[in-house]
């Protein structure tokens, strides 16, 4: 007799992740507002140390010795951190939308908030031509970054295994040519090119050692900065306002790719 097949319950777990964007928005709120109250010695190095904790962040390495905040101050740290909250929450809504959650990943450095997508989700081995299964998530990505008044400079990078084509001599050269074409589809989106730049590094800024295929596959992957230079309000590419941010309640809604 035929065993009847068993269909696995669909997953109702998804709401967690909208659960858990939402937790770290009130966590950074919380922070900033005791930031803001004083900005004594003892409390910074608090506020520094659980910072990294949470994100596996040196953000506030170059701030001098001592953990003291640096002659920018805390404002500028709070925009930053402010906006990081926002399109990491934004950018993880588009991503479980698009079912590619493990392709997208979003971090802080020094110079802003880093998009890190997967160059095997963005393009076939040796190509520079993005993949049309990538195509709705970059859409979603374009619009939410038309509302944004910041410049932007794309990256491309590989793995240390030597190219097997004739497109491209090496993997400099492929990586450059991957950059390109995530800027140029960026332009054709309604981002005016000069917001835009594109970089290609190659083998030379692993994020793991490559010592693995996943590591490797790690490796290869294309970043979208959003640049955040210190300086005068509304000065290019620095964003004026953390109100001007579009958060993720209702932005959803807003951006229409």
């Amino acid at each position: 007799m035929a065993k009847k097949k068993v269909e696995k319950a669909p997953n109702h777990e998804r709401w967690l992740l909208t659960y858990a964007d939402m937790i770290t928005l009130l966590m950074i709120f919380f922070i900033v507002l005791w930031s803001m109250s004083t900005a004594d010695s003892e409390k910074w190095q608090k506020i520094s140390a659980a910072l990294q904790r949470a994100f596996s962040l040196e953000l506030f390495e170059s701030s001098g010795s001592g953990g003291q905040p640096s002659s920018s101050g805390p404002a500028v740290i709070d925009a930053k951190l402010v906006a990081f909250a926002a399109i990491k929450s934004q950018i993880g809504v588009l991503a479980q939308n698009n079912d590619v959650i493990n392709d997208v990943d979003v971090r802080l450095d020094r110079e802003g908030v880093v998009i890190t997508l997967s160059g095997n989700f963005l393009f076939e081995s040796g190509r520079a031509d993005i993949r049309p299964d990538a195509v709705p998530l970059l859409d979603g990505i374009a619009a939410y970054l038309r509302l944004l008044p910041n410049e932007v400079r794309v990256s491309g990078h590989t793995d240390n295994v030597p190219i097997e084509t004739p497109l491209y001599a090496s993997n400099w050269e492929l990586s450059s040519a991957r950059a390109i074409a995530v800027v140029k589809y960026l332009t054709a989106a309604g981002i005016t090119a000069e917001r835009l730049g594109a970089v290609g590094f190659g083998e030379f800024r692993p994020l793991v050692p490559n010592d693995t295929r996943a590591n490797r596959a790690k490796n290869r992957r294309a970043e979208l900065l959003i640049l955040f230079p210190e300086g005068p309000p509304g000065a290019p590419g620095r964003l004026v306002s953390a109100d001007a941010l579009p958060h993720a309640a209702g932005a959803a809604e807003e951006i229409h790719p």
